[in-house]
């Protein structure tokens, strides 16, 4: 950014400037996106203000700015020559010239050429400073340079120490209405226009170079589509705030609006909103800064020029214009902070709503638990009681099998009783038998259990 001092200007050779520029150029890779190729679409509006009226021409072919500028820009006539007094007979009279550029969308290339730009930024002598924000328009994957501002300016001053020439370069933030927006997408986007203008007392004449002013606000404040971001922005908090305040935090009471799903969605909606909200502050504080910056300029202008002079009566009415946009900035940026102080609490009320709410998940999950802790306690008590009266039944059953088989086999035929006094019994040959077949029965039989209990005991060691 050039100093703020008012210094005379230092006399340059024809085509220096346009020079610096075109290297500038031929340096930067990323200018390849900037303009339109040769032959291409050239779309530039142009408007010769002068005393004997207005006129407009639209050019629209590659050659056309050219002409236009080798008919309405040539070289102008010397201070001292007859053509130039012929010229500015009438001193209250300023011949204005405004170029204004519009891209066919956001991120397109300026329609101009190359060649046509350059051609326009010599005709009008131009310093090399322009190409800092010209570079901020072209073909773009993101929205590259939204953040991106600043304020170049020269003044000069004639021989008697009065200011003569004003040339500045910004750029300015504004909100654009997206007519391709696709429905659940937010509708408004944050663009910037380059404003240039050189305004040369001597000369009577001043030259404006335009691109991308917004469309419904031109030669008004673009303080009006600010406030209609910020109301979208609003109402889309309120919107969440409506469904987080009606969050339930007992789990038995817990609707659809209180879902992880449902809760994530308000998540990422609120950081959402957040954040164009702050992309938005920071475009307001951005403009701010860029009009303290001319305001700046304009007072020193006033500072150094005469009381009595009608340029002041001028400036005075612009520094007036400059003062009521900057006070409607500052309203503009108050109310876009209040829409994001208020998606920052909703968020954390929601944040807050959902740690009560898992909290209270996680002290029912517990209490069941400890339901389910008890429950086995109560059945392993059972399983003990099961137990001992398994191990009755079993002292039972090795108390009684005995004699069982006794009477089995006294009934059975197998053992008879020959005398009674003294005591004679005798075994059967069928007792034999029975002895000879269930004898090793028996014996397998207990080998495979001890097998298979030597088996479990040693995986589970291992387990």
């Amino acid at each position: 950014m050039h100093p703020t001092l008012i210094w005379p200007r230092q006399e340059e050779e024809d085509g220096v400037r346009t020079a610096n520029i075109t290297q500038h150029l031929a340096e930067d890779r990323t200018s390849t996106g900037l303009f339109s190729q040769p032959y291409g679409p050239v779309e530039v509006a142009t408007a010769e203000v002068a005393p004997q009226g207005t006129k407009e021409c639209f050019l629209d072919t590659e050659g056309a700015p050219r002409e236009h500028l080798s008919i309405h820009h040539a070289s102008a006539p010397s201070c001292t020559s007859e053509a130039y007094h012929e010229e500015t007979k009438d001193s209250d009279c300023l011949k204005s010239s405004f170029f204004l550029l519009d891209p066919a969308y956001a991120w397109s290339n300026l329609p101009v050429t190359r060649s046509g730009m350059l051609s326009l930024l010599e005709a009008l002598d131009v310093y090399p400073e322009v190409y800092r924000y010209i570079k901020a328009f072209g073909r773009k994957s993101f929205a590259k340079d939204e953040g991106f501002a600043g304020f170049d300016s020269i003044t000069t001053l004639d021989s008697s120490g009065q200011w003569a020439s004003l040339e500045s370069c910004y750029l300015l933030k504004y909100v654009g209405i997206r007519e391709d927006a696709r429905p659940g997408t937010i509708p408004w986007s944050i663009r910037h226009a380059l404003i240039y203008q050189k305004i040369n007392i001597e000369a009577k004449h001043s030259s404006h170079i335009l691109i991308r002013l917004p469309e419904q606000r031109k030669g008004e404040s673009i303080d009006g589509d600010l406030r209609n971001m910020i109301n979208y922005l609003d109402e889309e908090v309120t919107e969440v705030f409506d469904r987080v305040i009606m969050s339930e935090v007992d789990p038995a009471k817990l609707n659809v609006l209180d879902s992880v799903q449902s809760s994530a969605k308000d998540f990422k909606t609120l950081q959402f909103l957040a954040d164009q909200a702050r992309r938005l502050i920071k475009a307001i504080e951005l403009n701010m800064a860029t009009i303290n910056c001319l305001r700046r300029d304009l007072d020193q202008l006033v500072a150094a020029s005469p009381p009595t002079t009608v340029g002041n009566n001028y400036l005075a009415a612009v520094i007036e214009k400059v003062q009521k946009t900057q006070q409607e900035h500052d309203f503009s940026l108050k109310n876009a902070s209040s829409v994001l102080d208020r998606a920052m609490a909703t968020s954390r009320h929601l944040r807050d709503t959902t740690s009560l709410r898992n909290s209270e998940i996680s002290k029912l999950n517990a209490e069941r638990a400890n339901q389910n802790t008890m429950a086995i306690a109560q059945l392993a008590d059972q399983s003990s009681r099961e137990t001992h009266v398994v191990k009755s039944l079993t002292v039972l059953a090795l108390v009684f099998v005995p004699a069982s088989f006794v009477a089995d086999f006294l009934q059975m035929g197998f053992i008879t009783i020959t005398q009674e006094q003294p005591m004679r019994w005798e075994a059967e040959a069928g007792l034999k038998i029975y002895a000879v077949l269930a004898i090793p029965l028996i014996a397998a039989t207990m080998l495979i259990y001890g097998c298979v209990e030597v088996l479990q005991r040693s995986r589970g060691v291992k387990d």
